[in-house]
């Protein structure tokens, strides 16, 4: 009765809001997986991948989003049904559910940990390129300045903010994203044709090729958005009455997620692989793009890898404390004990990110490596996913049927294929640096 009061209260409020504030409670759970999707991970592994071979990596785009789509489907229709999320159903309703559900959740948050690493610092050293691109000032001075004002902004962000406050900052961090990539890549967009003709997936035959389609993959397709998806959907107490609205929501996300990244990848492959500057890093794309795109291009990029890395860097500070509250089946609470001690870990690693000797932490490696890691998880949570959505105990008459079978097994193998290449590709990496 008293859920059914608040769902009241909550609907005669939204009549009651701005245009704004209903478009974010309409919007608000896919907001939160473009904002955590489309960081400077996603802008990294789509540049580098642009500037070396154009658009012929385009397929794995497409098929990350699609199998996106599937498990966001999967996980939103058993939070939906049931009212629980899913590291919770895990734990309590698969055999050594305790134990692959404490796996999952130790192994997603150390690698978004690891994340929070490379993340921080390309946003550093991509303020302080742009400071010295539109300055020529740069010291160390700056670069501490920097540091201390994002990382202050941040632990206050994610110390004091509400859900629907962090909701609203994605919002509009993801808006600034959007446009300034779009009309980046309107601007530099190469022939069609040669993204058509990157939907034939190949890979290309480099050493570190492999390693570069895991990561695009992790980036997009992860068991961290998953989790998420199925987290939001529940603090919104979004029922199977909200099925069309989650639907909805759904294919809104990973639309744009599909836009964005593509439009990175226009981009460098429009300019940088065009005049044969492969870069590793969306930092050098300053240095390289600005004779070749122009200042107000670069200005528009470098303000959309901006609000991609800010609005990725609060969700994966908060996935900690979050899948905490999945696991344990607690609501999202910002002020618990456990989530303010992730919270400052999560701001210390941010805080020294930036000194980080490059010998040790290369932050572009740090990022490809996360996303591979993530991309090394994934079949543990569509395989567990496809398990619980057909147990006729909890599903009822909501339990997969043989189309969802189906489906759900396609990305089982698309997970599978990408932890292959995430391995070789690690094992490449450690051939290549290791002494002979």
């Amino acid at each position: 009765m008293a859920e059914q009061i608040i769902q009241a209260n909550e609907v005669a409020a939204k009549g009651r809001a701005n245009p704004f504030t209903r478009l974010m409670a309409f919007l608000g759970p896919g907001l939160f997986l473009i904002g955590y999707n489309i960081g400077t991970g996603s802008v990294t592994t789509m540049a580098s991948a642009g500037s070396r071979w154009g658009m012929s990596l385009t397929w794995t785009v497409v098929l990350s989003c699609v199998f996106t789509y599937i498990g966001l489907l999967a996980f939103s229709r058993y939070t939906l049904v049931t009212g629980d999320t899913i590291l919770y159903a895990i734990r309590r309703r698969l055999p050594w559910g305790s134990a692959i559900g404490m796996f999952l959740l130790v192994a997603v948050t150390l690698a978004e940990f690891a994340g929070i690493t490379g993340l921080m610092a390309i946003c550093v050293d991509l303020i302080l390129e742009w400071i010295r691109f539109a300055t020529g000032q740069y010291n160390g001075a700056i670069k501490l300045t920097v540091t201390l004002a994002l990382t202050a902004m941040l632990f206050w962000v994610l110390w004091r903010g509400s859900y629907t406050f962090l909701e609203n900052l994605l919002g509009l961090l993801v808006a600034v994203m959007g446009v300034s990539f779009l009309i980046t890549a309107a601007l530099l967009v190469p022939s069609w044709r040669a993204i058509l003709s990157g939907l034939v997936p190949r890979v290309p035959q480099e050493p570190d090729a492999a390693l570069l389609v895991a990561g695009m993959a992790g980036t997009t397709f992860s068991s961290a958005i998953l989790y998420c998806r199925s987290i939001t959907l529940k603090h919104k107490r979004w029922s199977v009455a909200d099925s069309k609205h989650a639907l909805v929501d759904t294919i809104v996300s990973v639309t744009v997620m599909f836009a964005l990244s593509i439009a990175v990848m226009i981009c460098a492959a429009g300019t940088l692989f065009v005049a044969g500057r492969p870069i590793e890093a969306a930092v050098d794309m300053i240095k390289t793009l600005e004779p070749l795109a122009g200042k107000f291009a670069i200005t528009l990029f470098v303000v959309g890898v901006l609000g991609a890395g800010i609005s990725s860097l609060i969700p994966t500070i908060l996935i900690g404390p979050w899948l905490i509250g999945d696991y344990t089946n607690r609501p999202i609470d910002p002020k618990s004990t456990s989530s303010r001690i992730l919270v400052t870990v999560g701001a210390l690693i941010a805080l020294g990110a930036p000194y980080f000797p490059p010998s040790i932490a290369k932050p572009v490696f740090l990022m490809i490596l996360t996303m591979a890691l993530l991309a090394v998880i994934l079949p543990f949570s569509t395989i567990a996913i496809m398990v619980l959505l057909n147990q006729k105990t909890y599903m009822k008459e909501h339990r997969s049927g043989p189309v969802m079978n189906l489906a759900c097994h396609s990305p089982i193998v698309f997970s599978l294929i990408m932890t292959y290449y995430a391995v070789s590709g690690l094992c490449e990496y450690v051939q290549l640096i290791l002494p002979a």
